[in-house]
């Protein structure tokens, strides 16, 4: 489901309808805010097999043919997603050239072939070189869609060579009507609060509201982790350096564990300046009474050095153990 992101839409559709279309587009903006989504909603109406996909303003694609659900399971075979490899740290040459060797192909249902690459930023140097060769000659109805939370670390001349398009934090009370929507079958009444309370807890991004309200135990997971670092933070060096060593930081384990963090200073911020309407109560029940003697200031501060270990995680091959004790000695 798309939330949000009217102007980036109807801008592509336009482009699309006028024939007008770029080869190479680059999406970038905060992660989970819906930049994936978007990109295959895209590539839907160009496939969709409804006779009234896209004809009404704003309008999307159908989601339900044959082409659409494709797209959606990532089996559909004139589109390909290029994903970061679970065992590996970056997108490499091997992945680029057989996105490049499908591009090269002719659409075997005559439309547009297209290549999404989730996490652009991942690339190394030679994967992105190759992919630069492909964007310096285009060749035929071949779409490129680049997305990536840090553009800047592309090369410049493949930054050139893309439309950019850049994706905002959502309303959310667009967020919170859309939960609710998809909500329908929960109990009566509970879906409302639910989805009042996330739009506000996931910082306007829809995807992690998304995730958050359709996995309650995930939920569950985070506020019991969001607990656990609240105690920790309010104890002794001993004891920080202690979690550091039980905590589980495998995977995207550790940008979960920051992601949650910085939530929850962004919130405790609303609350020092008196914004506390912008926070959901039952999900930060005390926070001010937790972090009182913490000025203004000092959470920017916090919330400057989260931003900053955030990318180095996400960029390089930082250790995550090492990063958090250093945010938590901060703290």
């Amino acid at each position: 489901m798309l939330i949000g992101h009217k102007k980036q839409w109807d801008f592509l559709k336009n482009k699309l309808e006028s024939g007008q279309l770029a080869h190479a587009y680059l999406f970038s903006g905060e992660e989970k805010i819906g930049k994936r989504t978007l990109a295959k909603e895209f590539v839907k109406l160009i496939n969709c097999l409804s006779a009234e996909a896209g004809k009404s303003p704003g309008q999307e694609s159908c989601g339900i043919c044959r082409n659409c659900k494709d797209i959606e399971n990532e089996s559909y075979v004139d589109v390909l997603m290029v994903n970061l490899k679970n065992d590996k740290q970056e997108i490499d040459i091997s992945q680029i050239r057989e996105a490049l060797l499908f591009l090269s192909y002719k659409s075997y249902y005559g439309s547009f072939k297209a290549v999404i690459v989730n996490g652009a930023e991942k690339m190394n140097f030679e994967a992105q070189s190759c992919l630069l060769k492909t964007l310096e000659e285009p060749k035929g109805k071949t779409i490129l869609i680049l997305i990536s939370p840090h553009p800047e670390t592309l090369l410049s001349t493949i930054i050139s060579r893309c439309q950019r398009i850049k994706f905002y934090l959502v309303d959310p009370k667009e967020i919170e009507y859309n939960l609710v929507k998809m909500g329908e079958s929960l109990p009566a009444g509970r879906q409302e609060k639910i989805a009042h309370d996330l739009a506000s807890f996931c910082s306007c991004k829809p995807g992690q509201a998304i995730e958050l309200f359709l996995n309650p135990d995930k939920l569950k997971e985070e506020q019991t982790t969001l607990q656990e670092l609240v105690k920790v933070i309010n104890s002794n060096l001993a004891l920080k350096f202690q979690y550091t060593k039980k905590i589980n930081l495998d995977g995207n384990n550790t940008k979960r564990v920051l992601e949650i963090l910085q939530r929850y200073l962004r919130h405790l911020l609303f609350l020092k300046t008196g914004a506390d309407n912008l926070t959901p109560k039952d999900f930060f029940p005390e926070a001010a009474d937790n972090f009182k003697n913490y000025s203004i200031s000092k959470i920017k501060e916090v919330l400057k050095l989260l931003e900053i270990i955030n990318a180095q995680i996400s960029l390089t091959n930082a250790n995550p153990k090492l990063a958090l004790e250093i945010l938590l000695m901060e703290m």
